[in-house]
């Protein structure tokens, strides 16, 4: 099966008042961040605790908001120099309402340039797990780390702290022997797994460019969606994905794949032919 990244390093949680809704800060020994998470309401106590002597905190931040009815969650990505005024600037102007901030905060100065690549390189990564609220990506540009940036363990440090958080969007995972496939004519279509509340469909997947009359409305409409999103691109004769994508449930996957209705425990199989309902011998 695929497998998460997994957290070996002890990781201490403080907790700032009422456990239901505190502001926690999630830090280690050999961290290079510490995390703040900001429940939606408590800007003015974060902003008392950071900035006493009006000091100014970088940062890597996600603002999180709702999940929606496929299981991701609505998340803008973005980075600032002075944290605590970004985010009073969000509290006005942003257009979805966000529940929580989660603020990575270095341990020492990284720099703008810094910042920005590890923005960008975020939103990619988090692209195919969540529903990216940014609206005004910066997409010319180029992510060039230097020696003191270095981008694949900063983020893996953030992406720790994201999945202890319940949020983990920046996670790679990779493909295990347990593989399911659709097979159209004979032929590999589509390649995913299952991951028991999940259907991760892999990245070149394809899929039919039209529809069936009977396809069901949410499913044309997730289509739609994805496409407008970007996780679709017309290739040729058919759509593939641009991404890994997972969907809510086998059958939502299936059909949108096949433009059609049908059940996705009878579409999905493995490389002997055994349905995904044969392999968890469902009554």
């Amino acid at each position: 099966m695929r497998r998460n990244n997994k957290i070996t390093k002890s990781i201490r949680v403080t907790v700032f008042g009422d456990i239901s809704n505190a502001i926690r800060v999630y830090d280690s020994i050999d961290s290079i961040f510490e995390v703040y998470w900001v429940p939606y309401g408590k800007l003015a106590e974060f902003r008392h605790m950071m900035n006493p002597s009006n000091k100014k905190h970088e940062s890597l931040y996600f603002l999180i908001g709702d999940t929606n009815d496929m299981g991701l969650v609505e998340t803008y990505i973005g980075q600032s120099n002075d944290t605590i005024s970004r985010l009073k600037n969000h509290d006005s102007i942003t257009k979805f309402d966000w529940r929580l901030a989660i603020c990575a905060v270095p341990a020492k100065h990284l720099g703008k340039e810094c910042l920005k690549s590890l923005e960008k390189i975020a939103i990619e990564k988090a692209r195919p797990n969540c529903v990216l609220i940014n609206e005004y990506e910066n997409k010319s540009y180029k992510p060039h780390p230097t020696n003191d940036c270095d981008a694949k363990i900063l983020l893996s440090n953030v992406a720790d702290y994201l999945t202890l958080a319940g949020y983990p969007i920046l996670n790679e995972v990779e493909k295990g022997a347990n593989l399911l496939y659709i097979y159209q004519n004979g032929e590999i279509f589509a390649e995913g797994e299952y991951l028991i509340d999940k259907l991760v469909v892999f990245k070149g997947s394809r899929l039919r460019l039209d529809n069936v009359d009977s396809m069901t409305k949410n499913n044309r409409d997730l289509k739609e969606r994805l496409i407008k999103n970007g996780i679709l691109a017309q290739y040729g004769d058919f759509y593939i994905f641009t991404k890994d994508y997972a969907f809510s449930s086998p059958s939502a996957a299936a059909c949108v794949i096949l433009g059609q209705n049908i059940s996705g425990w009878v579409a999905w199989k493995d490389k002997d032919s055994t349905t995904l309902k044969e392999l968890f011998k469902f009554e």
